[in-house]
């Protein structure tokens, strides 16, 4: 009998403590103010954002919701961050690659736009302005049409620029971002070109596109590229293309017109009717633009 009771009452135990376990199960509800990470392909890395987005719901934002003249989060819950992926200026500072709060103060004209150490706080309630990185003044525009969720982008991007926007209510400010790798990627090439399998196209499309001043290797890489690619017609017209595009460059014209006329040939070769009128339009395009008859 005793045994009975024992086990009796370890089954009511049991089931309580279950039933208990129960009613404190976790709900899953719809944030107030949802939380959003953004991680954009930058220069030679990337810039991330996690923020929570708080939105008006009736509410007046600056100079109501948020003070002006005082420290935000730049969002709600935890303290907004930003993550570098490689040196870059900021607002026109030098910043180290790392990850830093976005503290901002905001004005009815001015906002302060803040980049600190510490990533670890709630708010902005233990806020250390010794722990800044920078500190950048940023003019404040007016939006026609409200925005009503705290938005936070990476505007006009480019390879290695772009502008970081906050948009609220009737408010958008902006600071540029701006990389510098082209000493690391001259460096990247140099050592590439020691290696056995060498980037000869890709090497000489930057050059290209970042405007080296001297433009001689570019052009031997592209010919090397199309000696080593003999058996595919698109290697030979876009190698042949690009190889004119750095000639004009130079201001070698016959030379570019040559090439020109060589990538021509090949397209003929190529059963991609897409590729082949793309690029019998762009070679079209460098002869007229060099003076030359097509």
């Amino acid at each position: 009998m005793k045994h009975f009771f024992t086990g009796l009452l370890l089954a009511l135990l049991l089931g309580l403590a279950a039933r208990k376990a129960h009613a404190q199960t976790k709900l899953v509800l719809p944030q107030v103010s949802p939380a959003v990470t953004i991680r954009q392909a930058f220069s030679t890395s990337f810039v991330e954002l996690r923020y929570c987005r708080p939105s008006l719901k009736g509410r007046q934002a600056f100079g109501g919701l948020v003070p002006y003249g005082q420290v935000w989060r730049t969002g709600a819950n935890t303290a907004t961050k930003i993550r570098l992926g490689e040196a870059m200026q900021v607002g026109g500072q030098a910043v180290p690659a790392g990850t830093y709060s976005l503290f901002t103060i905001p004005g009815k004209t001015d906002w302060t736009i803040i980049l600190n150490r510490d990533t670890a706080q709630w708010g902005a309630y233990e806020y250390n302005q010794q722990l800044d990185v920078v500190r950048i003044i940023a003019h404040a525009t007016m939006l026609a049409v409200p925005h009503e969720s705290l938005t936070l982008t990476l505007e006009n991007v480019r390879p290695t620029a772009a502008d970081l926007t906050l948009s609220w209510e009737h408010t958008q400010v902006s600071i540029s971002l701006l990389a510098h790798p082209d000493a690391l990627i001259l460096n990247q090439i140099q050592e590439a070109m020691q290696g056995e399998k060498k980037p000869y196209f890709t090497a000489a499309l930057y050059y290209y596109h970042s405007n080296q001043p001297n433009l001689t290797p570019a052009v031997g890489w592209l010919d090397a590229f199309l000696k080593a690619h003999l058996d595919s017609a698109s290697d030979q017209y876009e190698g042949y293309y690009w190889k004119a595009k750095l000639l004009q460059k130079q201001g070698k014209k016959q030379e570019a017109v040559a090439a020109a006329r060589q990538s021509l040939q090949w397209i003929k070769a190529d059963k991609n009717e897409v590729a082949k009128a793309e690029y019998t339009l762009l070679n079209q395009q460098l002869l007229s633009e060099v003076g030359a008859k097509l």
